[in-house]
């Protein structure tokens, strides 16, 4: 199965946010991203608000448990939930069919060896004199960081200091904000009301913005997030995201059904949406994907998506980007982590010294130096040993499974709070195409490690004439050496902003999928060969008729049961292949 059931839904109600907000009352959350970094017993929860509504002053409120203190709450920089949403991406992956007279290996973009040597031009990694090599983990960036953002006072209290807070800053609570306050403190929650400073936020749009990140963290293993509280300032329709990063685990949203995105589906590279304007596929991926979701959502009702699942110290095949960074994952709670740990943890004694470290330090000591030279430079030798010893000790603790969750909901879609629970490790999304239309794998299986993704294959086929005599067909790899197209992965971002209804999933999609009503390529023809015999049959009946057996624009001219007769065969096709 190409979508795999992880848990069931019950009812239906309203729908929902994890942020409310208040100030003249009409402001609303477009969409949410929700960060949640988890290990041992404490959670790192960060999240990111999209603003719609008056470019006036306003707070932003949302549940934390009562442990959380403003020393616990501190402001992220965009760039670093940005790196992890474009690495679980939905993405667009290019697959060239080789010269069929090529006997090179074949290679996949993932593979290539971006290794500089000396006969070649391209400038990537270098293979150094050992002596003077810098271990990789050297030149990482290992700090943490935070940034001041947009909010001038932030306050944590109970539902009735918020509001007398809210009360001093004259800031209206939208309808039935006090009701949702009362409710969650009912629950045990605090609340964190940040004031915003509107001429620092990031505009997208004449009355949109988008805040800084918000980051908290709490001595509570949380398994429930607040996704109803904000209903007072909730948008008619918005995305909810939710990206969890847990060791060795992948997550999913255990009290509403949880499938698989639909992965590995052949689409076409040039969509044409109309007679005089079509544009490549893949510089289109939020659109498609936009009208992929809803069409999920058609089919699967009140059903959280499941994009990606895959090991932080990787990013698929193919990586949209480089992996997660040190100081990205630091940033976004593994600092907390961190700070756990005692100093033996953290500053480990390095292992022997090595071989091709004596000729570095041997090296470093030739020539003439003075004896207080050579001292500091095995002094600093040493210290060099210990924070690289130290820094892989950091990377090899903070290895994570990157979970990504998706919800396009409106009314009547978010009856309770989201409950996020463990998953099986699965793999989907990384079988190869083959075969002459490059059909590959588009099933969700168990596996013993998580390497799941959600990707769409464009199939470029070489048309070159055969000069050989053994040719090798229906090879798909890597781009060749002459394209000079663009070499990005292009991925599905930003939805919430996307026309939803300009590319047309029937005609994009060549993998038959009959469980979203997709024929694919085989249904595509079927059609195209029921409205031929169609219009054969509409020819006949004219001429027995004693018409003139002329047609016009595909529809003949033999009267109403003709028209009919052409109608009715088209009918059986489409029944055939939409479920």
């Amino acid at each position: 199965m190409a979508a795999t059931s992880l848990a069931a839904l019950t009812a239906t109600t309203v729908s929902a946010s994890p942020v409310m907000l208040a100030g003249s009352g009409s402001e609303k959350v477009h969409s949410t991203q929700v960060y949640l970094m988890q290990k041992d017993d404490i959670s790192v929860v960060t999240v990111l608000p999209d603003y719609q509504g008056p470019l006036s002053a306003f707070a932003v409120i949302v549940p934390v448990p009562a442990d959380v203190t403003v020393e616990r709450v501190k402001t992220l920089k965009r760039e670093y939930t940005d790196r992890v949403a474009h690495v679980s991406a939905p993405r667009f992956a290019e697959f060239w069919e080789m010269d069929p007279c090529d006997e090179e290996k074949l290679e996949q973009d993932w593979e290539r060896d971006l290794t500089a040597r000396a006969d070649t031009g391209f400038l990537g990694t270098v293979k150094t004199d050992p002596a003077k090599k810098v271990a990789k983990e050297m030149l990482l960036d290992v700090e943490a960081k935070s940034k001041s953002g947009e909010y001038k006072e932030m306050v944590i209290g109970t539902a009735d200091e918020i509001k007398t807070w809210l009360s001093k800053m004259k800031y209206d609570l939208p309808q039935g904000g006090a009701e949702s306050l009362a409710s969650y403190e009912s629950a045990g929650y605090k609340f964190l009301a940040m004031d915003v400073d509107t001429n620092r936020m990031e505009l997208v749009g004449a009355d949109r913005a988008t805040l800084s990140p918000v980051r908290f963290w709490t001595k509570e293993k949380l398994s429930k997030l607040p996704t109803r509280f904000g209903l007072p300032s909730a948008a008619k329709a918005q995305e909810l995201e939710i990206f969890t990063m847990v060791p060795g685990q992948r997550m999913q949203v255990s009290n509403y059904e949880t499938k698989a995105a639909p992965t590995n589906l052949s689409v076409v590279t040039e969509y044409v949406e109309s007679e005089d304007k079509k544009y490549n596929l893949k510089e289109k991926m939020p659109e498609f994907y936009a009208a992929l979701q809803d069409r999920f959502a058609e089919k699967n009702p009140n059903t959280f998506l499941l994009e990606y699942a895959w090991p932080t110290e990787d990013c698929g095949n193919p990586c949209p980007t480089e992996p997660l960074l040190p100081h990205e994952i630091l940033s976004l709670g593994a600092d907390v982590f961190e700070a756990t740990l005692p100093e033996e943890v953290r500053r480990p004694e390095p292992p022997e010294i090595t071989d091709e470290e004596k000729v570095k330090l041997e090296a470093a000591l030739s020539g003439e130096k003075t004896k207080k030279e050579k001292k500091e430079i095995e002094e600093q030798f040493e210290a060099d040993r210990a924070e690289l010893a130290a820094r892989k000790a950091l990377i090899e603790r903070n290895k994570y499974i990157l979970s990504r969750l998706h919800y396009r909901y409106g009314a009547a879609q978010m009856p309770k709070d989201v409950e996020l629970g463990p998953g099986a490790a699965i793999t989907g999304g990384v079988g190869l195409p083959e075969g002459e239309f490059g059909e590959a794998d588009i099933s969700v299986k168990p596996d013993k490690e998580n390497h799941f993704q959600t990707r769409f294959n464009g199939l470029f086929p070489n048309i070159a004439v055969v000069k050989c005599e053994a040719p090798k067909h229906h090879r798909w790899g890597k781009a060749p050496r002459s394209y000079r197209g663009l070499r990005k992965i292009w991925v599905a971002e930003d939805l919430a902003r996307k026309n939803r209804t300009r590319a047309t999933v029937e005609k994009a999609v060549l993998t038959t999928f009959p469980t979203m009503g997709l024929p694919g390529r085989a249904g595509m023809e079927a059609e195209k060969t029921a409205k031929e015999e169609a219009e054969k049959v509409a020819v006949a009946a004219s001429k027995e008729k004693g018409g003139c057996g002329c047609s016009n624009a595909g529809v003949a001219r033999g009267g109403l049961g003709a028209g009919l007769l052409m109608l009715l065969a088209l009918g059986l096709v489409r029944r055939r292949w939409v479920s």
